[in-house]
């Protein structure tokens, strides 16, 4: 019997050109479920493109979107969706492809700025009620989310997959216990909602306080240009800009750090970050943003900081610098968390699972 063939809708999953977590899960259940024949197709904006380049790159995507469909035979499409004005416009049209071709969709949500507060723009509401309708699945991160979506679009039925990661890979890294002074991470898109401003300010407070540090900031995005050069001046001896981190480069990066920061204001689904570095045993400082709150417990495998609030993350930051006993007993919970609920295995039997329900529709 031939393997059915999915067509998954994703950014770039080349992590030089594109830093998203939808590629990072993406590339996961391309490589790791030989059950179905997957088709990549590149659907959301680059990072290193001017708009008029992301314009063209978008109207080129939509309307060949039907030929994809056509060309590779395709049995599903596994569509990634982003919660967010332009990413709603976007999966509109793709799910009304789908529609007139008759391609059962599977609606697979990654956050997003109106997943978890609902818009009173009336054209979104009524969009996203549409590519509901049309999609035979929905899927979302955590119980928070699929509460939201019953809440605030009448959606009840969505299936619950929190994303993973290949926990063997991250779990046997051994952090780097001899460091001359704490080191903290940030592995992401550099962007606004992520709290980098917050992370500057509560660096501040710590660097009053005579607190000897290292921050390393890894990835791209809109905010690198204006943000970068600030780290630079506040701290000129203590911060590394690494790029884009892939492969071993990211494996070194994540050994390296004793913290992960991750003070995220809006718009998070669950990130791989996230995931990764605590399979590490590096401890986590994060909000309680979407569907973070399930996996980071405070004082328990990490910390939990207020939205917004460099103060408290300043606090959170020098309460763990200040006391390794707790540190220790943070980072193997953290571990233990993710060894226990984000096997790969379990993650793509339950995928398939959904797309069986899909197929027998």
């Amino acid at each position: 019997m031939e393997k059915m063939n999915i067509l998954i809708t994703a950014p770039s999953l080349d992590p030089k050109k594109n830093i998203s977590g939808i590629s990072s899960v993406v590339q996961i259940i391309i490589k790791n479920n030989e059950k179905y024949s997957y088709y990549h197709y590149l659907l959301g904006k680059p990072d290193n493109k001017n708009i008029l380049v992301q314009i063209l790159l978008l109207v080129k995507c939509l309307l060949f979107f039907p030929f994809a469909l056509w060309k590779d035979h395709i049995n599903i499409v596994h569509q990634n969706f982003p919660f967010d004005p332009k990413g709603i416009l976007r999966e509109y049209v793709i799910n009304q492809w789908c529609k007139l071709f008759r391609v059962p969709v599977v609606l697979h949500i990654h956050g997003g700025v109106f997943f978890m507060n609902k818009t009173y723009n009336k054209l979104y509401p009524f969009l996203i009620k549409k590519i509901f309708k049309n999609s035979r699945a929905v899927i979302v991160l955590s119980n928070t989310e699929k509460e939201s979506l019953s809440r605030n679009y009448q959606y009840p039925n969505a299936f619950i997959l929190e994303n993973c990661i290949d926990v063997s890979l991250f779990i046997s890294l051994k952090r780097n216990k001899v460091l001359s002074m704490p080191a903290f991470l940030f592995m992401g898109r550099i962007h606004e909602s992520k709290g980098l401003n917050d992370i500057l300010k509560a660096f501040e407070l710590l660097k009053k306080d005579g607190i000897n540090f290292k921050f390393l900031l890894c990835g791209d995005g809109p905010l690198k240009k204006s943000i970068v050069p600030q780290f630079e001046t506040l701290l000129p001896n203590q911060f590394e800009y690494w790029g884009v981190v892939s492969g071993q480069r990211k494996l070194d990066a994540i050994q390296s750090a004793g913290f992960f920061l991750l003070p995220s204001r809006y718009g998070e689904g669950l990130p791989i970050a996230l995931l990764e570095t605590m399979a590490a045993g590096v401890v986590p400082i994060v909000t309680d943003d979407a569907s973070m709150k399930y996996i980071v417990k405070n004082e328990q495998n990490g910390m939990i900081v207020e939205k917004r609030n460099p103060n408290d993350l300043y606090q959170k930051m020098k309460t763990l610098i200040l006391n390794p006993d707790l540190c220790e007993a943070l980072s193997m919970n953290a571990k233990n968390t993710i060894a226990e609920r984000f096997d790969i295995k379990d993650y793509i039997f339950q995928l398939n699972f959904i797309y069986e329900i899909v197929i027998r529709q």
